[in-house]
């Protein structure tokens, strides 16, 4: 893999970004403080802004690595972040990338989850040269799922009790897309 870190990325209504310490406040109120939006996140509720300031500037503290991937899903409309998607996981002996995202609900089912996706799956094929892409999701939440299938990758799978998310250990669906795959569809 040739690792860039997390650039800039433009689609048609978004911009994928490095968040920034001005993020804290859009960040907070438009999903880590709901329940509903973390409910099958590995990462608690953020009940204060302390919480959330603590993540970004962790976040951008690690921008200078070029294998750390952290991206702002920023709609251009509103120009603030609703949500975010990265890499959770990555093998670089294997060329693999697992993602990960989550955006507030106010923005669910609108397709923007699938574009920003989209965008991440064009960049790591083509740029960083991964071979794999993975996601997996609580098989209790099969919108998640349905976002993975529709930016080409392909059901491979549920892992029994696999791993653990807020509501405790479960069942997970992976889903991944190869290279060859992604080649033969653009």
């Amino acid at each position: 893999m040739e690792h860039l870190g997390t650039k800039k990325l433009e689609t048609e209504r978004l911009i994928l970004r490095q968040f920034n310490i001005d993020d804290i406040e859009p960040v907070f109120n438009n999903w880590v403080n709901d329940d509903e939006v973390t409910h099958y996140l590995s990462w608690p509720t953020h009940k204060d802004k302390n919480v959330t300031k603590d993540v970004l500037e962790n976040w951008i503290k690690n921008y200078p690595k070029n294998d750390f991937y952290q991206w702002a899903i920023v709609q251009k409309e509103i120009n603030e972040p609703i949500g975010t998607i990265s890499v959770v996981d990555k093998n670089d002996e294997i060329q693999m990338i697992e993602i990960g995202y989550c955006i507030g609900k106010k923005w669910w089912n609108k397709g923007i989850t699938s574009e920003a996706l989209n965008a991440l799956i064009k960049y790591f094929f083509e740029d960083i040269k991964v071979n794999r892409i993975e996601a997996w999701h609580d098989i209790n939440n099969p919108n998640s799922g349905k976002v993975m299938a529709k930016c080409g990758m392909k059901y491979e799978g549920t892992l029994r009790q696999s791993r653990k998310n807020n509501t405790g250990i479960n069942d997970h669906a992976v889903y991944g897309i190869l290279l060859e795959e992604y080649l033969n569809i653009n």
